[in-house]
């Protein structure tokens, strides 16, 4: 009796601990869609987003290394084209075409 009083007692802590601990990261992305959820926002192919960061570069490549394109202000308006899995988004507009991070955008 002692022992599946302690193993309820310890499958409840576990379960308090993963509700408590929150996501991993700000990104959280779905296996197979074209979708990626960026700091509680969806995008999706087709959607608009705008720049929410003082600036964001725009870039060749879907990485921080990646060939800077363009600097976009704040309040840039941008079509998005795809969602990479990294989070990454291929967008077009007025500067051009190429990638932003998704966690620069809303």
């Amino acid at each position: 009796m002692k022992t599946a009083r302690t193993l309820a007692s310890l499958a409840i802590a576990a379960l308090v601990g993963v509700a408590l601990s929150g996501p991993a990261s700000a990104v959280t992305l779905q296996r197979g869609a074209d979708v990626a959820v960026l700091q509680h926002i969806a995008a999706k192919a087709g959607d608009t987003v705008t720049v929410s960061a003082k600036t964001a570069n725009l870039r060749g490549t879907p990485s921080a290394k990646g060939k800077k394109v363009a600097s976009l202000a704040q309040g840039t308006k941008l079509t998005v084209v795809a969602v990479e899995k990294s989070g990454w988004l291929k967008v077009k507009g007025a500067a051009g075409d190429g990638y932003v991070s998704g966690k620069l955008v809303k």
